[in-house]
């Protein structure tokens, strides 16, 4: 199976809501349900109907899947969500610091406990020890030793080496003040509000995973994601925000878990009827998903809202599990059915540590 990493990066600062009529703050990369909708988007302007690209994933086996955007450097490091069943027992922490204390002396290499605890991010040789088995302490403990293996945050700021100073802060975000003015009168009033910017440096970029199930799409999704980049992605798009440069192509090498008993998911999961067994005894985050229509046909209605499992969750891989395109049509639109990509792409893994 050919992986296709697609790697964007930001002209200028994007904005992403997490919630509904909430500006202030901002996601700080692209979920793939985001991610399909713009493509959808691009498909039209290309192709002048998108039908035909939403019946590919409904009545056919999907010719591509998405994983979510997620960060990563200008030297091709990926980082990818931690998975769920990786965590830190207190039990963990004090182990850790006689460890670190051991290897690397009283200042233990600059550990900050803090960071740990606040671990969204591995790289992929990270990944790769994690859904083998390894626990998080066991990363850890070896990337004290291995510069190859890097979280985000950083664990240890004393081991690190003048070109990885950039990963203490692969993005920023800036709160924006901004006024709304009364449509009747032009005065703010008090319609005071900030809004939030997000800021990819230099030295950093997003990359998206795409499972390249039939490869002749492969020349239409490229041509789908050059026009992307000028048309955007995200709020605000119509003040030049969410563009991004010339997207970048190239093959990607994702762990291989032969024995692995369970799933890690690198898109958001929305489970068939079929799909719902073992849930219970996985590791997981739900996230409400709602927001409202973007038709060039239709007028802008909110549409249903549906909670999914978020990236970085795992469960048992006793079935096939394969997510689902779910239909949040409001009944007062009328115009073409409105759909929210909740296909998983996974990779296996082991559910516990060995």
């Amino acid at each position: 199976m050919k992986y296709l990493a697609v790697k964007i990066k930001p002209e200028s600062s994007f904005h992403l809501g997490e919630r509904e009529k909430w500006s202030e703050g901002s996601r700080t990369y692209f979920p793939a349900d985001t991610i399909f909708s713009a493509l959808c988007h691009a498909y039209l302007l290309l192709y002048g109907e998108v039908d035909h690209f939403i019946n590919e994933f409904i009545e056919n086996e999907p010719p591509f899947l998405l994983s979510s955007a997620f960060p990563c450097t200008k030297d091709d490091d990926y980082f990818f969500p931690l998975p769920k069943n990786k965590f830190i027992l207190p039990e963990d922490i004090d182990k850790l610091k006689i460890i670190i204390a051991e290897k690397h002396g009283e200042r233990n290499a600059g550990m900050d406990i803090k960071r740990i605890k606040k671990i969204q991010y591995v790289n992929l040789r990270g990944l790769s020890i994690l859904l083998a088995g390894g626990s998080l302490l066991d990363l850890i403990i070896k990337s004290s030793d291995d510069p190859e293996i890097k979280t985000f945050p950083v664990v240890f700021d004393g081991l690190l080496r003048e070109k990885e100073k950039s990963l203490e802060k692969l993005w920023s975000i800036e709160n924006v003040p901004r006024i709304a003015l009364n449509r009747l009168t032009s005065h703010p009033g008090e319609n005071f509000f900030h809004f939030g910017l997000v800021y990819y440096g230099e030295e950093s970029a997003l990359f998206i995973v795409v499972k390249l199930i039939r490869p002749e799409w492969e020349s239409k999704l490229k041509a789908m994601f050059y026009l992307l980049s000028h048309e955007g992605i995200g709020g605000d798009r119509t003040c030049g925000k969410g563009l991004f440069k010339k997207p970048e192509f190239s093959e990607i090498n994702l762990p291989i878990i032969p024995a692995g008993q369970g799933l890690y998911c690198l898109s958001p999961y929305f489970p068939a009827a079929s799909e719902r067994s073992g849930l219970a005894h996985g590791y997981y985050e739900l996230e409400e998903r709602k927001g409202y229509i973007y038709s060039p046909f239709g007028r802008s209605l909110r549409r249903r809202s549906i909670r999914v499992f978020r990236e970085g969750s795992v469960f048992p891989g006793d079935i096939e599990r394969r997510g689902s395109l779910v239909d949040l049509t409001p009944d007062a639109f009328k115009v073409h059915k409105v759909y929210r990509y909740a296909l998983l792409f996974s990779l296996p893994c082991y559910m516990e540590s060995k």
